[in-house]
């Protein structure tokens, strides 16, 4: 699977380092669908900080929020795969997080009378999640999406940079591009997935015509 502008080396590394802590929550009974449940709503909570305009409690929460999405994964390989429906929680889930974010960031900039953020953050949501909705259509007529340069676990990295640099350097400007930068990967992403899909597609066609 890409992870986009993401180093696969840094997405495999942290799933590694969680395994551990997977088993562990594993052996205290603690399921896959709770945490995933803990971490949306983490998530949820660093989204209406960064809304406060306070950057870093805001990246801390989120931070947690991040390890939670990802160590879910790694409990559900843990607990024997997963089910269909942990599957479906995580993916509804994520969407709910993905909008949090993106709401906190347009209440910020609302209310900094910055309107470059706050349709950055709009327009990232909307294009973020025409982003999965692709690969998800893709996933039900047989073929994939995974490509592009702004996947999740990309489109996640960036804005925790972003807010990142604001909190600890106090440099306002880089989270507003973090948010802008997302945005425009994410329709990139958009195109690139859609054009993947009609080769794939197409291919298929001709094959069955042979």
């Amino acid at each position: 699977m890409s992870h986009g502008l993401m180093p696969n080396v840094v997405a495999e590394g942290t799933r590694l380092t969680l395994a551990p802590v997977a088993r562990g929550l594993h052996r205290f009974g603690i399921s896959a669908n709770a945490v995933t449940v803990v971490g949306v709503l983490v998530t949820v909570a660093g989204s209406a900080l960064l809304g406060a305009a306070r950057p870093l409690p805001a990246l801390v929460v989120l931070l947690a929020g991040a390890l939670a999405d990802t160590l879910d994964g790694q409990l559900a390989k843990v607990s024997g795969g997963g089910t269909r429906f942990g599957a479906f929680l995580d993916s509804t889930l994520d969407r709910v997080s993905d909008a949090a974010l993106a709401a906190g960031a347009a209440a910020l900039g609302a209310s900094l009378g910055d309107p470059v953020l706050f349709w950055a953050a709009l327009g990232g949501l909307v294009a973020s999640f025409l982003v999965s909705y692709v690969r998800a259509k893709a996933e039900s007529m047989g073929t994939t999406a995974t490509v592009g340069l702004m996947p999740r676990e990309a489109r996640l990295t960036i804005l925790l940079i972003g807010i990142g640099v604001w909190g600890v350097f106090e440099v306002y400007p880089l989270v507003v591009a973090a948010f802008a930068a997302v945005a425009l990967l994410s329709v990139i992403t958009l195109f690139q997935r859609i054009a993947f899909v009609a080769r794939e597609l197409n291919n298929r066609n001709k094959e069955g015509i042979r």
